[in-house]
This record gives structure tokens, C-alpha cells and sequence, in this order.
């Protein structure tokens, strides 16, 4: 997948750049969380020795962007999932009066224990640098708004 972004900071071999939105994006709004004018920020290797205000083509391979949507939704509900049904054995175990309830309580805490993990294991995610974007080609000097 390939984007057009604007590089507003460098750090090292590494520059963050904001995401040029195309007209797709507004009616998507999936990344931006429905918050208009917040532009998208990612951190990209800058194999081009781009500088600040350039305009440059990111890319990132669509095998790691499904793979990082399969771990941050599909991962957390089959946790949700998980820990109802475990949540609706052990009240009947526990022989708990509010059965529905306590399922959704321990569903929400399968959750949090998920987005833990994925947390603790961020540090693994960046050094594999499966999920980190590049920048692939410099496209103009300095972004002009019009």
C-alpha cells in the first residue's frame, strides 16, 4: 500500500510524517477515528534522506497492515468472546446469581488481559519491522497547500 504524506520531523534514519487524506479517507474516517482535520502521523524508515516539507511516497506492505488489523480487532473480540462463555461456566460453577453480568465482566477482562499482552509485546512488533512504513520515493520539495 502506497500513500503521500508530507515529512514533518526527522530523528536519526527514521522521519514522521503526516498522511495526505484522500477524498476515500473522508468517507472511511477508520484511522482518524472520526475526528476531522487530525492528520494520521506514522513514524517511517527514510531511506531517501527526505527532508522536513517534502512530499513523499510512503509504503507499507498490505501483509503487515492485516496482520496488525487481525491483531488489534480479531484478537480482542475472540478474547471478549472467550472470556463470556468461560465467564458463563463459572457462574453456573460459582452458582452466581447475575450470570449475564459477571460473563460480561470477565469478557471485559479477557479484553484488558489481550490489549496487556499486545501492549508488552510492542517492543517485539517494532524490532520485527514488519509494521514499520517506508519511505519509498520523494515526490515534491516543499508541500504547498491549495
Amino acid at each position: 500500500m502506497k500513500e503521500k504524506a508530507i515529512v514533518v520531523s526527522k530523528k536519526g534514519n527514521k522521519a514522521e510524517v503526516a498522511v495526505i487524506r484522500t477524498s476515500a479517507c473522508d468517507k472511511c474516517r477508520a484511522c482518524s477515528g472520526g475526528v476531522k482535520g487530525q492528520p494520521l502521523k506514522v513514524w517511517a524508515e527514510n531511506e531517501t534522506k527526505a527532508e522536513v516539507g517534502q512530499i513523499v511516497e510512503i509504503e507499507m506492505e498490505s501483509k503487515a497492515l492485516l496482520s496488525a488489523t487481525f491483531i488489534l480487532y480479531v484478537i480482542p473480540l475472540a478474547g471478549f468472546i472467550l472470556g463470556v462463555i468461560l465467564g458463563l461456566k463459572l457462574a453456573d460453577i460459582l452458582n452466581i446469581m447475575w450470570k449475564e453480568l459477571f460473563s460480561f465482566l470477565i469478557g471485559f477482562l479477557f479484553i484488558i488481559l489481550v490489549f496487556a499482552g499486545i501492549y508488552v509485546n510492542n517492543r517485539f512488533f517494532d524490532k520485527s519491522r514488519m509494521f514499520t512504513a517506508r519511505i519509498v520515493n520523494v515526490l515534491d520539495d516543499q508541500y504547498q497547500k491549495r
